[in-house]
């Protein structure tokens, strides 16, 4: 039998709007419910392999059921516009596909799916869908495939499972219907008649007709309710049964799905954006095609020193190391070098040093998909590159931080190019990426800052930094006794044998069954155990010692697993850990690090900052430290142009004391270090635009107090609340913020209809131009340094970038010349209305040095 696909279209996109989290095109046009709607779409093709196909919407119109019950629907709430938005632009994807639409006004897609599963008997009938009102279709040969949560996860019920899995058979669906009503449709049921009691009465029973015919045999509160309702529960029957007879002019060869789909269908795939999930297994290809890859001619190349053909006449070619092969690319050819994957054929990647020598130091510009990741390789085969390279990833990164960093293959998806024309795709990718970035901040972003400083980056990786591995058991020792110390003290509190402090389910057991500690607000996890996160733990301890411990006790394991057993693997020969910084990773611009990530040593307490002992310069060197200070504060008083704020930096006042002497009403000679803690608190919760209920959890105070806090800073410094309020009004208005430097953020979530992701947007808004112009600054400030370091002739190496702060290895005779030139360079980064200042520190190892 041929396979026929019924799909309610309103259902899976209201359900994949809600499951995929808010994105748009650049022109504004949310697109993430079309999205998760083709995702799925396509994974019902590539399992199922259906013959035909239909998708059925609702129209905008009253249907049958509300001319015959006014209050039908009616407590369904509007839909969001940003979903509204969506509903005519997926039709038109669909319409491009060549897929058959199915609507009609005065019937819901229920009632046209319903017809359609009736109208072909000789297909074997899928009907994807999230409205468990279609149960009542399964029959033999008709399926219902349903949402069980967000658009991934289906459930399958057929005429074999169904009682098992519903309880009632399909035809019951209906009756059942009609005893409990339908909140989500407002259809009223029989009122006092809930889930259970309609299930037994119908298990008993069969039938509403049934049930009525044996009322006298029913409990007399039951036989009440339903004499009573007879009327609501015949009309609520009738307002669940799906119309199986809808008039509709729909063939069988209209419903037929033909693949691949057409050039059309790719070209409104590009339009909405969606280069990801163009496959060009599904999309027909032609070579006329506009935005097509047309016809690549591929080379399989068996002389490792040979040049492709016309490669050095060309002003670009593409350069990509695949998993089995070395890929180069002219315009319209793709040149093999396979590497080996036996003994056979191919080349070891060493053998390919004659050709990429030749590549990396002519004059031909290389376009890579990552340009650090080529230096490492060129580095590994003792080749110092000298060709121009372009960093495709990098630039698409800056066009768009919220997009994700895509693989090679990926790309080639995207463009439409075969899965071996990996190099070919770039230029696509390369082409599309220089166009949206042409003549805007985001080129001169990529030009004079993102793509200089990725060969920064690569001298910072190659350099590494020395660590005293000697010092690493001594370490571990201290915090396995520790570890051991804190179990003990945990288990007697807990009046309990020893017990695995790494189990949640078991923690959870101890602290809400046996200790009997309060529940309220806390939320049950997967395994039926009560949340024993961070948050649930620090409520706790404000009462309860044990909880304080278990929070020490987990701070310490981290320390020991991420920071001593996680890094002494990471040691080369020299005692040198080679860290990797990440230019694509936030949104923000702020460089991060992995394998290891020396980014988020923990520094508030004494036993995290005592780390740094382990991070050592080398044979006769110290490491010369350099700080930003109060940078982000510096930048909200340069963007509010705050008089009060301005006149304190440029006069070198204390901004905490200031503010705490406004805050609490005191004389500033008479603020204690404690008010400069909370008033230090709102400076900075201010930035990233802190609630009071937050701001109270950080001070330990309540949330009306916190409140006062924040008015009274408002008070003391007005400018700073209008630049607020300007960016987040910008925002709403543009779609995105940018930092100092014209770094863009572009942020969907302010138009969501979701409340918190509105709150996280508008949080996003104040707080990215100052952390987004920090990174700007600290990145200026490295290229600067680095060329500094490199014209003077200098040994001294930048080793580590964290934040705000670079430390570089000097040696010693060098170092009062190098913590010079650090200050100039990083206070003269920019010219801001207040002055930078850097803390600028020495010493033997980087605890020190800090």
């Amino acid at each position: 039998m041929e396979k026929l696909v019924l799909i309610d279209g309103n259902s899976l996109l209201n359900r994949a709007f809600y499951a995929i989290r808010t994105f748009s095109t650049k022109d504004g046009l949310p697109t993430n419910g079309i999205f998760g709607f083709v995702k799925l779409l396509f994974k019902i093709i590539e399992d199922e392999h259906p013959e035909l196909l239909v998708i059925a919407f609702d129209l905008h119109a009253p249907t049958f059921r509300h001319k015959m019950y006014a209050d039908y629907k009616g407590t369904r709430k509007p839909m969001p516009e940003e979903l509204v938005r969506q509903v005519e632009p997926l039709k038109e994807l669909l319409r491009a596909m060549h897929i058959c639409i199915a609507e009609k006004e005065g019937y819901e897609a229920d009632d046209i799916i319903g017809t359609l599963s009736r109208a072909f008997p000789d297909k074997d009938v899928l009907i994807y869908t999230g409205d468990r009102d279609a149960y009542q279709l399964v029959r033999e040969h008709v399926t219902v495939c349903f949402t069980k949560r967000g658009v991934s996860e289906l459930g399958r019920l057929t005429p074999e499972n169904f009682v098992q899995e519903v309880g009632l058979t399909p035809d019951q669906i209906v009756d059942g219907k009609a005893l409990m009503g339908d909140h989500s449709d407002n259809i009223p049921g029989v009122r006092g008649i809930g889930i259970k009691c309609s299930l037994e009465l119908l298990q008993k029973y069969g039938t509403l007709e049934n049930i009525y015919a044996h009322l006298s045999e029913l409990r007399p509160s039951v036989r009440s309710k339903l004499q009573s309702g007879k009327e609501l529960a015949l009309l609520s029957r009738t307002l669940a049964t799906i119309d199986t007879a809808v008039p509709l002019d729909v063939s069988e060869e209209d419903c037929r799905l033909h693949l691949p789909f057409p050039q059309e269908a790719r070209a409104a795939f590009l339009r909405l954006e969606f280069r990801s999930l163009i496959d060009p297994a599904i999309f027909a290809g032609d070579a006329s095609a506009p935005d097509g890859p047309g016809k690549i001619e591929k080379v399989v190349c068996n002389d490792p020193s040979a040049l492709p053909e016309g490669c050095t006449e060309e002003k670009l070619v593409a350069l990509v190391f695949g998993a089995d092969a070395l890929h180069i690319a002219v315009r319209g050819r793709e040149y093999l070098y396979p590497i080996k994957q036996d003994l056979l054929d191919g080349f070891f990647p060493e053998q390919l040093k004659p050709v990429l020598e030749r590549l990396l130091t002519g004059q031909t510009a290389l376009v890579t998909a990552d340009c650090k990741q080529l230096l490492h390789r060129a580095a590994a085969l003792g080749i110092t590159p000298s060709a121009p390279i372009e960093d495709v990833l990098l630039l698409r990164y800056l066009n768009d931080s919220n997009r994700r960093p895509s693989t090679c293959e990926q790309l080639a998806n995207e463009f439409g190019c075969p899965t071996d024309c990996l190099a070919s795709a770039l230029f696509f990718a390369y082409d599309e990426a220089c166009s949206c970035a042409a003549g805007t901040a985001e080129e001169t972003l990529y030009r004079t800052l993102e793509l200089p400083l990725s060969h920064v980056l690569f001298d910072m990786e190659q350099t590494g930094v020395r660590v005293d591995i000697s010092r690493f058991d001594e370490f571990s020792n201290k915090y396995r006794a520790e570890l051991e110390e804190f179990s003990k003290r945990i288990y007697a509190l807990a009046d309990s044998e020893p017990f695995n402090l790494n189990s949640t389910f078991r923690l959870s057991e101890i602290l809400f069954d046996k200790l009997g500690y309060s529940t309220k607000g806390v939320k049950k996890n997967n395994r039926g155990g009560y949340s024993t996160s961070a948050e649930v733990l620090e409520k706790l301890a404000e009462e309860h010692e044990i909880a304080r411990l278990i929070l020490r006790y987990r701070e310490i394991q981290k320390l020991q697993s991420t920071y001593i057993d996680g890094i002494r693997p990471l040691v080369d020969r020299d005692g040198i850990v080679h860290t990797t910084y990440n230019q694509m990773a936030t949104t923000t611009g702020r460089l991060s690090s992995a394998n290891p990530n020396l980014q988020n040593i923990p520094v508030r307490r004494e036993n995290g900052r005592e780390l740094r002992k382990l991070f050592i310069p080398r044979e006769g060197n110290i490491f010369v430290d350099a700080d930003y200070s109060q940078i982000e504060l510096r930048l909200l008083a340069h963007f509010s142009q705050c008089p009060a704020l301005v006149d304190a930096y440029k006069h070198g006042k204390d901004i905490h004391a200031a503010t705490a002497s406004q805050v609490f009403g005191v004389p500033q000679a008479e603020v204690t270090p404690a008010m400069r803690r909370s008033a230090k608190a709102v400076n900075f919760g201010i930035i990233y635009g802190i609630s009071a209920f937050g701001l109270a959890k950080d001070l330990g105070i309540t949330a009306p107090e916190a409140q006062r806090y924040i008015d009274k800073y408002f008070e003391m410094y007005p400018e700073v609340k209008e630049y607020m309020q300007e960016n987040v009004r910008r925002a709403k208005q543009d779609g995105y913020v940018t930092t100092i430097l014209g770094r863009k953020r572009i942020i969907p979530e302010l138009k969501s209809s979701n409340f918190n992701l509105r709150v996280f947007g508008e949080r996003a808004a104040m707080n990215m131009p100052l952390q987004g112009s920090a990174a700007d600054i600290i990145k200026i400030a490295m290229l600067n340094v680095f060329e500094r370091l490199s014209r003077e002739g200098l040994r001294a190496k930048l080793v580590l970038q964290v934040h705000d702060e670079l430390v570089i290895d000097v040696p010693q005779d060098e170092a009062e010349r190098v913590a010079l030139l650090l200050r100039e360079e990083m206070e003269h980064a920019v010219a801001l209305r207040v002055p930078l200042t850097v803390e600028l520190t020495t010493g033997v190892n980087w605890y020190e040095a800090k």
